[in-house]
């Protein structure tokens, strides 16, 4: 899965209206609220199959971020 098509996850599992891409703020998103940390997360284990620590998860503003955080190799080019 490329850093693109995990954007689209998001933004569908969200429910936002404009397009997410890989270096979209997701604080800055209309539709992110307080459990949108933990669908993130979870979008993270069921698609990528690898575990955010929850702290960890506080720096991250992007999928970019989530690449560097569990590791660019876990994307497709």
């Amino acid at each position: 899965m490329t850093k693109e098509e995990f954007a689209k996850i998001i933004q569908s599992e969200l429910g936002e209206a404009n397009d997410i891409t890989p270096l979209t703020n997701f604080k800055e998103l209309d539709s992110y609220g307080s459990l949108s940390s933990v669908l993130i997360m979870q979008l993270v284990e069921d698609h990528l199959k690898v575990k955010i620590n929850p702290r960890s998860f506080r720096s991250i503003k992007n999928v970019e971020d989530i690449a560097r955080e569990i590791g660019e190799d876990a994307f497709t080019s």
